[in-house]
């Protein structure tokens, strides 16, 4: 074998070598790449709205490809949430403003998403029609912290106070069950409506269905105590076939950061909100408006994060 037939076969073999050196590092790169960066995010009881939109919030997040993802944790919902914010527990959190506003110097909203709708149900065929009437009766205020706040505080625009009627806490899941069998006379509960475990279509809940109490002498009170936080709203006449409008308390929900997350991070949740906000609506919600880039700005009197800032200059907010 010739000098020159020598050197071709060890160049072949250092080729061959080397392109099996390239396609092992390659493959060992390729498999270890590093984890996806998770932020958690604080929602409240299992089924309720705040549950129901962070698990869709979720799920926009991951679909838009944001370079990381979204942890919901099921919790007892703002109060707990707004500690944990600012305890530097949770990376997101969704908070009443109610709840949030006497915090709101050490707080950062990503956006004011939609109305939490207060809604005092009783059954059709119950003879009370107001929260006055509910004296003397065992009520439901709620399983969620912030709902059972509001609660007592509609008792005591009411006229009542807690000691005057017997409060069973039910979770929003079997409220209908506890209207049905006579455990409670009265439950609150609160989010988007219709909500969607108060469909009575199924045959849940009580025979004659189910009827919402009118809170407007209650919100005109609250309001006049603490602002316009407690905003009056109108739920329509058909909402659990109902035969008329009902007044209710609506109460804006935020989206809290923690103040150090990092301003491209929170930038990119707020991009998600405006491009994706369709995918945010629960089915067969009315009432819950759009987000968008005009209404997510409006929270509260809380100052946005730096990174929620930008995006909205970027969405021309």
């Amino acid at each position: 074998m010739t000098d020159r037939n020598i050197s071709r076969q060890q160049l072949s073999r250092r080729r061959l070598l080397t392109a099996a050196a390239a396609a092992t590092a390659g493959g060992l790169l390729g498999g270890c790449s590093a984890p996806v960066q998770q932020f958690t995010l604080g929602t409240a009881e299992n089924r309720g709205f705040f549950y129901d939109f962070g698990q869709s919030l979720t799920a926009a997040v991951s679909r838009a490809d944001v370079g990381f993802t979204l942890d919901p944790r099921i919790t007892d919902g703002s109060v707990e949430n707004l500690d944990s914010i600012l305890a530097g527990k949770l990376d997101f959190a969704l908070v009443l403003a109610d709840v949030a506003l006497p915090e709101r110097g050490n707080l950062q909203a990503v956006g004011r998403l939609y109305l939490n709708y207060l809604q005092f149900a009783v059954a059709g065929n119950s003879s009370v029609r107001t929260v006055s009437q509910l004296r003397g009766k065992v009520i439901s205020l709620g399983a969620s912290s912030a709902t059972i706040r509001a609660g007592r505080l509609l008792l005591e625009a009411g006229g009542l106070k807690e000691s005057e009627v017997t409060v069973r806490q039910v979770p929003i899941t079997e409220v209908l069950e506890a209207l049905a069998t006579g455990a409670v006379d009265a439950a609150l509960f609160a989010g988007g409506v219709p909500h969607p475990q108060m469909d009575t279509s199924s045959g849940r809940g009580p025979s004659s269905g189910i009827r919402l109490l009118d809170l407007a002498a209650e919100q005109r009170a609250l309001q006049a105590q603490f602002g316009p936080v407690y905003q009056p709203v109108t739920l329509p006449k058909s909402l659990y076939a109902s035969a008329t409008e009902i007044a209710s308390v609506g109460i804006s929900t935020i989206l809290l950061a923690r103040p150090s997350l990092p301003n491209d991070v929170v930038s990119r949740v707020v991009d998600v909100l405006v491009t994706r906000s369709a995918e945010l609506v629960p089915p067969g919600a009315v009432g819950i408006q759009f987000l968008d880039a005009r209404s997510l700005i409006y929270t509260s009197g809380i100052p946005l994060h730096p990174g929620a800032a930008e995006a909205y200059k970027r969405n021309h907010a």
